[in-house]
């Protein structure tokens, strides 16, 4: 009997070996196989998806694109990148930002984008220095222009009575106030303002695309276009699927890098990170949580970093995803005014 319990245990433990060492060679060669495909000459997905904004809260937002875009210039195995748009634009600033990013890009290797429900005002603009730009025939892109909203709720607020107080260190302090009746120098200060960004705006489109400043200037009043009526005015360049502008940019990146018709240049999508899987997994769950539970003490850099994310996500998560609704200040916005 004794000596069955030792066999027995002796089967079991070669087992556990031969599994774990079965595991680990696993492992070793799913790491080597993900290493060879990263190394490998390929092309590369990244995607601008909803409303542009200069947040750093969310990883998929305008700033983690931009920040991508940055990181391929420099990746060698990385022969082509396919930017899809889908948004209708966003603040001055964040578009800019990735505006200059794609522009760099193109410098170095060919850039496609393809254009999806609309690449509208800050999307155009964010397309604008592409190597090469696809639309569908009914996606909206242009609304090529600037705008600052805001609203006047005087009468209402006298109405039921409600008088504002308001100290402020400058005449212009409070400017665009709900409160009150905007004055006539503040309007044009307002439009002085806009008109200066405005003009950078067309400015960079016109070198993007290789236009002439007057013939972009003259589309540039704020209205939208179709896919087919932007490739009429050479807004785009060609109207076609995802499919249609990955086959194309497979072509210039051959074309680029004097690379034989043979070479298969696979597209991969941009890496995830953890914001951003962090970020999926909050949107699918609803919390009603005290937040201060997840601002973890101690002396681990990383461990409270990560909790600082957490923190960070389900702040917004709470609050709407909304950082600027709390703010008077309306942002000056490339994007068109839709309901």
């Amino acid at each position: 009997m004794q000596i069955n319990r030792i066999i027995a245990l002796t089967l079991v433990v070669v087992c556990f070996i031969a599994a774990t060492f079965g595991i680990q060679r696993r492992q070793v060669e799913d790491s080597l196989d993900f290493q060879q495909a990263l190394n490998r000459d390929r092309l590369e997905l990244v995607s601008i998806d909803g409303a542009i904004s200069g947040s750093s809260s969310s990883a998929s937002g305008a700033m983690a694109v931009r920040d991508r875009l940055r990181e391929l210039i420099d990746d060698e195995s990385v022969k082509g990148v396919l930017l899809s748009i889908n948004s209708p634009g966003g603040t001055v600033g964040a578009s800019k930002e990735l505006y200059q990013a794609v522009q760099d890009l193109t410098e170095k290797k060919p850039v496609v984008v393809s254009m999806l429900d609309q690449a509208t005002s800050g999307g155009y603009y964010a397309a604008s220095p592409a190597t090469k730009i696809y639309a569908n025939a009914g996606s909206l892109t242009g609304s090529i222009g600037v705008i600052l909203n805001g609203f006047n709720a005087k009468d209402l607020l006298d109405r039921v009575g409600i008088k504002p107080q308001t100290i402020k260190t400058g005449p212009y302090k409070d400017i665009f106030s709900p409160f009150r009746e905007l004055a006539e120098p503040e309007r044009q200060l307002l439009q002085d303002l806009l008109q200066s960004t405005y003009q950078e705006f067309i400015n960079d489109v016109a070198k993007g695309r290789k236009m002439d400043l007057e013939v972009v200037r003259r589309l540039a009043d704020g209205r939208i276009f179709t896919g087919r009526q932007a490739k009429e005015n050479k807004l785009v360049d060609e109207l076609g699927t995802q499919d249609q502008a990955i086959a194309d940019l497979r072509g210039l990146a051959r074309k680029k890098f004097n690379l034989p018709e043979t070479s298969e240049l696979p597209i991969s999508e941009s890496r995830g990170s953890f914001g951003r899987l962090l970020e999926q997994l909050l949107g699918q769950v609803n919390f009603n949580v005290a937040l201060p539970f997840f601002k973890i003490a101690g002396s681990n850099d990383v461990y409270n970093s990560i909790s600082e994310v957490i923190a960070n996500q389900l702040s917004l998560r709470v609050a709407g995803q909304n950082p600027q609704a709390n703010s008077f200040d309306p942002p000056i916005l490339l994007m068109p005014s839709l309901p």
